[in-house]
């Protein structure tokens, strides 16, 4: 069942050129596609691909120029909606620096329930709650500044579980990310879709996108391909024209098939090349027996 639905969206930003004269631009061009309830949909593409524009999109910061967004049936252009859409679909953004407002992390994570008139007790059982599923109990009391990236990325992202949305669109949270963090904020994404969370995560690292049902790829404004990880990633060389890459494991296997090496071509996992190459080595050694 869909619960976002996107149909032939246009969105352009207005500006002045030099001369005081008003011009457009557009930095999505019409996008059609859908997610789907309890889905997890990875979006990538270079940078002005159109990413985050998009994301702000399925969530009502920024309406349609042309076209429609539906949030579970809801038009997002319609204003009596608009309260509505944003309790299903909450964000959590790549600066995590730019989504935390209090000083303390507990008063932080309370401020979307808050800010939709949750009862106070309900509040502190949600707050308890997204904190402890994103392992940052122990650091209710703490002040957000004296955390790690990747630990205020965490509290930005019990901020948006708190308010117990149906969907998180993450903009490329684990941009600003070491290593560590990366893998600790995608493995909350992917736990919460686990969990039934709907998730669209927006991301440049192709690793990401290979853990994702869905992936669309997006170039100026406009969706060049888009299917499973396997069928997406396997098509390389239209992947390489667009400047992106795929997943290391896709990379080598890619390699090692050119230097003579029989490998199925469909291998998008880590795992699954190394497993691949175990077998391939077992093999081997029987054929030499």
């Amino acid at each position: 069942m869909d619960f976002i639905k996107v149909e032939d969206l246009i969105f352009e930003y207005s500006k002045t050129d030099e001369g005081g004269a008003p011009v457009s631009f557009r930095a999505i061009d019409g996008v059609s596609f859908t997610v789907q309830r309890g889905s997890f949909t990875a979006i990538i593409g270079q940078n002005g691909s159109g990413k985050s524009t998009l994301a702000k999109n399925l969530n009502g910061l920024l309406l349609p120029t042309a076209g429609k967004v539906y949030i579970d049936g809801l038009d997002t252009s319609v204003p009596e909606n608009m309260w509505n859409v944003r309790q299903r679909v909450a964000m959590v953004f790549q600066n995590p620096d730019n989504q935390i407002v209090s000083a303390i992390v507990e008063d932080d994570v309370a401020f979307g329930p808050e800010n939709l008139g949750i009862d106070p007790l309900e509040i502190r059982r949600r707050v308890d709650s997204a904190l402890e599923g994103v392992e940052m109990g122990d650091y209710k009391e703490k002040a957000p500044h004296l955390l790690s990236g990747g630990q205020k990325q965490r509290i930005a992202i019990a901020g948006a579980i708190a308010m117990e949305p149906e969907c998180i669109v993450f903009d490329e949270p684990t941009a600003m990310l070491d290593p560590r963090g990366r893998r600790e904020v995608l493995s909350i994404a992917k736990d919460l879709n686990r969990k039934g969370m709907t998730v669209v995560f927006i991301t440049h690292f192709m690793e990401e996108a290979a853990c994702a049902d869905h992936v669309i790829v997006l170039d100026n404004g406009v969706i060049k391909l888009e299917g499973t990880p396997r069928e997406v990633f396997s098509r390389t060389e239209e992947l390489k024209a667009l400047s992106l890459g795929v997943p290391a494991a896709v990379q080598l296997a890619s390699d090692l098939r050119s230097r003579g090496i029989d490998l199925p071509k469909d291998i998008l996992t880590d795992e699954e090349l190394i497993e691949t190459l175990l077998k391939a080595k077992e093999e081997a050694e029987v054929r030499s027996l």
